[in-house]
């Protein structure tokens, strides 16, 4: 391995070969994913006459996402040169014809239905492959903690930026312009990633053997517990989102739910650069109970105040949390599974936040007729849940673990 040896800042870890240029270049990938959901939405209402079927593609988008850990499965055994131009390949496709077909006026239901579907089933997962490239950047301890805290960071900004990306396309053009930026951005990010100088481990692509898939399955059993208490993260999340929007709403000023939004992004950024400078490590289960129990009585404090601007400043406190989060969780997968299998493990993280949050928005949703309140009181109902299942793994998952699925300390 050739990258940073040295425990030191942040700037440190960005300073070896082709790092920044490569951590950069993929961040501006990701910024896709956060710029195609407004605009296929609206591309879709803007060719149909219909929000609620546009509702329903961009759902199916979001839902086909899931397949994440099929193609970071494809990623470890065959490699990210091999993988990632296919994906992108097949992704931009789907978004060029969608363009194309709004541009003609093409109104049928089906196919905007089919196109979503495949749309989200192909999209090329840069942030895996990302942190897979980490491991090879930074070794374990200090630089790996820095490293996770730094993509969880630009993760979080990417919240930020993308939907106003977005608005800026959906102000200055017809919404289907966004399908054609959205590949533009996708390819910068994979180009960059498959010409990194620091290559993942390939697993191959025979068939395992039972003792692999003995360790395969025993990887799966350790993080089972870490994902659901992610789910529950996710859908307090989610939850807390919904009751913004209904704060907003009742005060009649809904665009400050975007402001208030951005406080809680904010708040993950900063808490996100703290940790990445004054995180230690400690047994993951512990320290994510914690984590979560924060989050839980930020959004509790918000149910029983109640208002904007308080929900503004508890939340962005509160907030301080939520990148950690991520990046105890990405640690914690790299430290209980083998290497052959890190990039489709760590899917697993986005994957139970994601499905959390789809089942959180929908929940959240129903309550919020019975009062702005209840949404956060779901949430912090959710994320209390997530701190016990949080503590109750670690419990149950011995760190450092001393599993044989765990590798050694020099495998990356």
């Amino acid at each position: 391995m050739s990258g940073v040896t040295d425990a030191g800042s942040t700037r440190l870890l960005l300073a070896g070969p082709a790092v920044a240029r490569t951590f950069g270049c993929a961040l501006l990938g990701r910024l896709a994913y956060g710029v195609l959901p407004l605009c296929f939405l609206f591309t879709v209402r803007d060719a149909t006459g219909s929000l609620a079927l546009a509702a329903s593609a961009s759902a199916l988008l979001g839902l086909a996402t899931l397949a994440m850990p099929v193609h970071a499965r494809l990623l470890d055994r065959l490699g990210q040169r091999r993988v990632l131009p296919v994906a992108a390949g097949a992704w931009s496709a789907c978004l060029v014809a969608g363009a194309v077909l709004a541009h003609r006026g093409h109104h049928w239901p089906a196919t905007w239905l089919v196109l979503a579907f495949l749309t989200g089933l192909s999209g090329p997962v840069l942030g895996p492959s990302m942190r897979a490239q980490w491991c090879e950047i930074a070794p374990e301890g200090p630089q790996r903690r820095r490293a996770y805290a730094l993509d969880a960071v630009g993760e979080e900004s990417l919240y930020l930026v993308g939907p106003i990306v977005a608005g800026l396309l959906l102000a200055t053009g017809p919404a289907w312009m966004g399908l054609l930026v959205a590949p533009a951005l996708v390819w910068c990010g994979t180009l960059a990633l498959v010409l990194s100088p620091y290559r993942p481990e390939v697993g191959g692509v025979t068939a395992p053997s039972g003792g692999a898939r003995v360790r395969a399955a025993g990887a799966v059993r350790a993080i089972g517990g870490l994902v659901a208490a992610l789910a529950l993260f996710g859908a307090g999340s989610a939850a807390a989102f919904v009751g913004i929007a209904a704060l907003a709403d009742r005060a009649g000023r809904p665009g400050l739910a975007g402001l208030v939004e951005a406080a809680l992004a904010a708040g993950a950024v900063t808490g996100g650069l703290l940790w990445a400078r004054h995180g230690r490590s400690r047994p993951a289960g512990l320290v994510l109970a914690v984590l979560l129990a924060v989050l839980a009585l930020a959004q509790g404090v918000v149910a029983l105040a109640g208002g904007l601007v308080a929900a503004a400043a508890v939340l962005a406190v509160g907030g301080l949390a939520a990148s950690p989060v991520f990046v105890v969780a990405y640690a914690a997968v790299d430290d209980r599974v083998p290497v052959a299998r890190r990039t489709e493990m760590s899917t697993w993280v986005n994957v139970g936040v994601n499905g959390g949050s789809a089942l959180g928005t929908a929940v959240a949703g129903l309550v919020a007729a019975g009062g702005a309140a209840l949404p956060f009181a779901l949430a912090a109902a959710l994320s209390a849940g997530a701190a016990g299942v949080a503590a109750a793994w670690g419990r149950m998952s011995p760190w450092p673990s001393t599993s044989p699925t765990t590798p050694p300390p020099t495998s990356c």
